[in-house]
């Protein structure tokens, strides 16, 4: 539940503010070079789509919008302090890696923390950071699970997806058989393939529906002017039309580095575009 997940958040944030502080005040120092980045814009992005990982859930909160107190105020607040605290200790991360390992080292280690403190601190830093994953897994696992699960929740309570999706506890009133059917899927999903190509997947099909999910903005603020809207977009419409655009450059990118995985993204979402015209055609008859 949520204090499960505040509870592990706390840890997993504490856990990487250890990491940082052993790496900074460390006495071991990499030898800095100038280093440039290969591959050009390709490169850039390919590389672009590890970093937006780091940042991704910043979209669940949308999807609990509807249990948000006061959404006016504490919608566009947690938004921006959540991602803004997410750069902070992202960039403290990767300036404790650093100041430890050269860039040609962080750049050849898929382990790089793991790396960072056994030079630091020996065997028993590893092990750390092998804690400080597990939980920081279960904590971005748990809180995805749970904020996900709304999303067939919502479709099934509007006649768009299985009915027994829209169930609801009697006594903690969520939507408990949402929540166990994503959890199963996600398990299979694991056993599909490499953690690089599951994100791969994951990542350029969610930005896709990003930037549908924003462009949408233009469509509603012209079929419907007059509908009330509680939040509004700030610097509209600069704001939308750059987060397209951005979107637009990362999905191009990710299929031309990625073509196989990218393609199965996009296959799993189109798949499930019959099971939407049945529902909304039969939706529209029962109206």
């Amino acid at each position: 539940g949520a204090r499960l997940q505040v509870a592990a958040t706390a840890l997993k944030v504490a856990l990487i503010a250890g990491i940082v502080a052993a790496g900074l005040s460390s006495g071991v120092h990499a030898r800095q070079e100038p280093v440039s980045a290969p591959g050009g814009a390709a490169g850039f992005f390919a590389a672009l789509v590890a970093a937006l990982w780091a940042y991704d859930g910043w979209n669940n909160l949308t999807m609990v919008a509807g249990e948000v107190k006061n959404p006016q105020r504490n919608l566009p607040l947690a938004l921006v302090l959540g991602t803004a605290f997410v750069l902070a200790v992202y960039l403290a991360t990767n300036a404790a890696y650093f100041h430890v390992l050269s860039p040609a080292e962080v750049a050849s280690s898929d382990r790089v923390a793991a790396v960072m403190m056994r030079r630091v601190t020996g065997e028993g830093g590893a092990a750390l950071v092998s804690a400080a994953a597990m939980v920081s897994i279960f904590a971005a696992l748990n809180g995805s699970l749970l904020s996900g699960a709304r999303v067939p929740y919502a479709l099934a309570r509007d006649g768009y997806f299985f009915r027994r999706f829209a169930a609801v506890h009697e006594r903690h009133h969520v939507p408990g058989f949402s929540i166990m059917a994503v959890s199963g899927w996600s398990a299979i999903l694991v056993l599909t393939g490499r953690y690089d190509q599951l994100l791969t997947m994951v990542i350029l099909p969610s930005w896709f529906l990003y930037a549908m999910a924003t462009a949408s903005v233009f469509v509603l603020r012209r079929k419907q002017p007059a509908r009330p809207r509680p939040y509004r977009t700030i610097g509209y419409p600069a704001v939308p039309l750059l987060f397209v655009f951005g979107a637009a450059l990362l999905i191009y990118f990710t299929l031309r580095n990625s073509p196989r995985e990218s393609i199965i993204g996009i296959a799993l979402i189109a798949a499930g575009l019959p099971f939407y015209s049945h529902w909304r055609r039969k939706a529209a008859q029962n109206e």
